[in-house]
């Protein structure tokens, strides 16, 4: 679930490069970034701390059907600046509750012995599947469409999160 995921989580610097085709200026570009990023810190532990309450794997979820929402539309986004800031920012929100909320999970999965080894395995799966992912993404776009490339990434994510729904059990179930 996790190499899927991140098959179709490519680098932001796309989202970036999304936003300069539609229309932003260079000068907006690293503004557009600092708003996604500010968003994200400032929310992180707040939204992160709801895995705690509802469950990691409930939060990853939905995280994920946001993220492929948020990229499909970005597929679809019509050339309107003004639209950009608020999905930048709403990007923020999801980086600051999935995050988290991942690692999170992989502590509940691990044995309390074995608890480096799955960090571990979970980097390791993260920091392959990103540069295929890229390079897959780039492909894609300069080949066929953006939309392409957001389209797939945002199935890769929808997939992911179906997955994680139906297959995903915590050792320590959050109590209802």
């Amino acid at each position: 679930m996790l190499a899927l995921f991140t098959l179709g989580n490519s680098s932001n610097m796309f989202l970036l490069l999304r936003a300069h085709d539609l229309g932003v200026s260079d000068v907006q570009i690293p503004l557009l970034w600092a708003l996604m990023s500010g968003v994200a810190a400032l929310f992180s532990t707040h939204l992160s701390s709801l895995s705690d309450r509802l469950g990691r794997a409930r939060v990853i979820t939905a995280g994920w059907v946001i993220y492929a929402l948020f990229y499909l539309l970005f597929g679809l986004l019509p050339a309107h600046v003004a639209l950009l800031w608020p999905m930048f920012a709403f990007y923020g929100l999801f980086l600051a509750a999935t995050e988290g909320a991942e690692k999170a999970l992989v502590g509940d999965l691990a044995q309390r012995e074995r608890g480096g080894t799955a960090y571990g395995w979970y980097n390791l799966v993260v920091g392959l599947m990103l540069l295929p992912a890229s390079v897959l993404f780039g492909w894609l776009w300069q080949h066929m469409a953006p939309l392409a490339a957001f389209g797939f990434s945002s199935g890769c994510a929808l997939l992911a999160a179906l997955l994680l729904l139906f297959w995903v059990r915590p050792r320590h179930p959050v109590a209802a």
